[in-house]
């Protein structure tokens, strides 16, 4: 651990004199982050605030209202929140797969001025080495104090930090181990931690004491205004039927989360191209509401009640304050 520590303190010295040497870095960590003026042009995966912020974002109005008040107008306002004593807390987003958790994360990094969004999958972090991995996570963390103020962003969160067990040869212990002192007060180096799963349960308990995870936020399935506002979104940007009842729309897809409406216009979409490619010289095909509903029947909800009554029981564990959490009794669906 020692040496790991020397090699880490080392490596941030080095790229603060040497920007070459972050450069370095992130290619081999197949992980370049755009800088405020341009994405390196050599880079093999890169990330971006490519979203227009929460304006592109249908429905969570009161999970866009939390995240503003308690993270962004703090990063927004450094100056203000340094009075009062305040900085952002770190968040897990979770809930069922497919509702947006990580376009969230990248809607939240586009609302704010002047912060690094750095983007890291469990991949990234991925080594054939012993403790290659959590060298990478040292590293990881020196280039985000480096580029502070920075938004460090762990999708699928429960890979990175699984439950520990009692193998003492278990490299993964270390790694999570690792992880808890990155973790540590994280924010007091500019560096602010918003991670996403569809499996809480799956997170070593430790990692989700206040200090290092503050704040557990359970993003659930789209209500109706949220598909209507997916239906306005996914159709604005394709050739439409005047006529749309979207209301009507969002009725049909109750259960149905924001990946699941997304296929449904586009396999409405593809129909219409292979109508459209046809009769070349008309007017392309306009997408109709009967076309939508026949893909809303065609399509079936990709998350069943069953795993939505897990969610509710995982949602009364790890967020049980939640004003609209509603108890679920076990049985079989």
């Amino acid at each position: 651990m020692c040496s790991l520590w020397l090699c880490s303190i080392q490596n941030c010295m080095l790229m603060k004199t040497d920007p070459s040497a972050e450069k370095e870095w992130l290619r081999k960590m197949n992980k370049t982050v755009p800088t405020k003026a341009a994405v390196n042009a050599d880079s093999v995966k890169t990330e971006s605030k490519k979203t227009l912020g929460f304006s592109s974002l249908a429905g969570m109005d009161e999970l866009k209202q939390l995240v503003t008040e308690g993270f962004i107008n703090v990063l927004n306002n450094p100056e203000c929140a340094k009075a009062y004593g305040i900085k952002p807390p770190s968040m897990l987003l979770y809930g069922p797969a497919g509702c947006g958790k990580t376009f969230f994360a990248e809607c939240m990094a586009a609302e704010m001025n002047g912060v690094e969004f750095m983007k890291i999958e469990p991949d990234d972090l991925a080594s054939t080495l012993i403790h290659g991995t959590q060298e990478k996570i040292g590293q990881l963390f020196d280039v985000a104090i480096h580029r502070s103020p920075t938004l460090l962003f762990f999708d699928e969160f429960d890979a990175f930090v699984p439950k520990r067990n009692n193998d003492e040869n278990n490299y993964q212990n270390n790694e999570v181990n690792e992880f808890l002192c990155m973790l540590n007060n994280a924010s007091d180096k500019g560096v602010y931690v918003v991670a996403a799963t569809n499996h809480p349960e799956r997170i070593d308990r430790a990692v989700l004491r206040t200090g290092r995870i503050d704040e557990l936020i359970y993003v659930g399935m789209p209500d109706i205004k949220a598909r209507e506002s997916l239906f306005h979104i996914e159709l604005s940007k394709l050739p439409m039927a005047e006529d749309i009842d979207y209301a009507n729309l969002a009725r049909m897809t109750e259960g149905y989360n924001c990946s699941d409406i997304s296929y449904i216009v586009k396999y409405a979409s593809r129909k219409m191209f292979n109508e459209s490619i046809k009769c070349k010289d008309a007017p392309y095909c306009l997408i109709t509401e009967k076309l939508l509903e026949e893909s809303i029947a065609h399509k079936s909800p990709s998350v069943s009640s069953r795993d939505l009554k897990e969610f509710e029981r995982l949602r009364m564990e790890f967020s049980p304050r939640d004003t609209d959490c509603v108890r679920t009794t076990v049985g079989f669906v």
